[in-house]
């Protein structure tokens, strides 16, 4: 069992990582920038995904890999995920591994936007064998490109759907549970009561999240279970909940009151506040990070716009073998605690 993680660096890719050391697997990871050491837990390895030579001098280093686990993106300003370059960095990289001998199984991990989730209401829970929407995205390419390559080869691909993964990682400001925390305590600063951000109907809205440590152990579990070879798996904590309903819970994890909903565009009201965050950085003694290194405010606006049902069917991955689950309100407490634990976040 050799992995390659191709973006390592991130939320998923973080988790990923920690649970292949777990389970026992040689494991080498791309980011970027060239590491200054390689972690314990796995072999780090410059690659930039947009540098064709980069892409070329791949299986120089990653001999005898066995599994190859997908998750990279190309993000434009603002928070734009652009199509044809996430197909273009995929298919680079299965131009240079697909044909290598040792090669087992290919994972992408893609999300509740196979269903159409942003563009609107959507048939709900959201199950695998639903009708892909007209609309044009970069998963249904990227999965037809991995269906395509796979076919007279000895391996097997599998692909993951979570939505809004939710963890700990200092790395990733597209995290909606940081952006959350860190909200939470500029209000706190500014002597405000926490109002949600969003809409009353997006506080109100069904939502199914997804823990990044389940999903990393479901993915390991997809990519060396037969019973999961060349399918498509919804991945979720398992619940159902609203912002509305855990959100008395949050303010109190940071002694505040709870406020009704207040809508805001966070890409314009958060910015202006960088200098009163970093007071609060070296007041506590935190972990330096600027304000724009912890949070993009233009994904937070993203995800916090969708104000309808947002849940998805699990029938199918209890039906193929992986059963565990998440309790969603204690997981968003307890990742709030991580943050203060690695002085991301001060003390309440």
């Amino acid at each position: 069992m050799k992995a390659l993680v191709i973006g390592g660096s991130g939320l998923v890719g973080g988790h990923l990582v920690r649970a292949l050391a777990a389970a026992g697997w040689e494991t080498a990871a791309t980011q970027r920038t060239p590491p200054r050491a390689s972690p314990a837990t796995h072999r780090a390895i410059a690659l930039d995904l947009l540098d064709p030579a980069s892409v070329q001098a791949l299986p120089g280093q990653v001999a005898g890999v066995s599994h190859v686990f997908f998750l990279a993106r190309t993000l434009q300003k603002g928070y734009r995920i652009e199509r044809e370059s996430n197909v273009r960095v995929l298919e680079a990289v299965l131009d240079v591994l697909q044909d290598l001998p040792s090669l087992r199984h290919v994972q992408l991990v893609h999300g509740l936007k196979w269903y159409g989730s942003t563009a609107g209401p959507f048939p709900v829970p959201a199950r695998e064998s639903d009708p892909v929407p007209g609309a044009a995205h970069f998963y249904y390419d990227q999965h037809a490109l991995v269906r395509e390559r796979a076919q007279g080869r000895p391996w097997h691909w599998s692909t993951l759907r979570p939505h809004c993964v939710s963890g700990v990682a200092t790395h990733s400001p597209s995290n909606v549970m940081l952006g959350m925390a860190v909200y939470a305590q500029l209000m706190k600063e500014q002597g405000l009561p926490l109002a949600f951000p969003g809409s009353q109907a997006a506080f109100d809205a069904r939502l199914t999240y997804t823990s990044a440590d389940l999903l990393a152990r479901a993915m390991l579990w997809a990519a060396a279970d037969p019973a999961a070879r060349d399918e498509d798996f919804n991945v979720a904590n398992g619940d159902v909940f609203s912002w509305s309903q855990v959100w008395p819970a949050v303010a109190a994890a940071f002694g505040m009151e709870a406020a009704p909903p207040r809508p805001q565009a966070l890409r314009d009201t958060m910015p202006p506040l960088a200098v009163l965050w970093s007071r609060v950085v070296q007041r506590d003694a935190l972990v330096p990070n600027a304000l724009p290194a912890l949070v993009d405010w233009n994904f937070m606006d993203a995800t916090l716009a969708l104000a309808w049902e947002q849940t998805m069917s699990l029938e199918k991955l209890r039906r193929h073998g992986f059963g565990e689950t998440v309790d969603t309100p204690a997981m968003i407490l307890e990742i709030i605690q991580a943050y203060r634990r690695l002085r991301i976040l001060p003390a309440p």
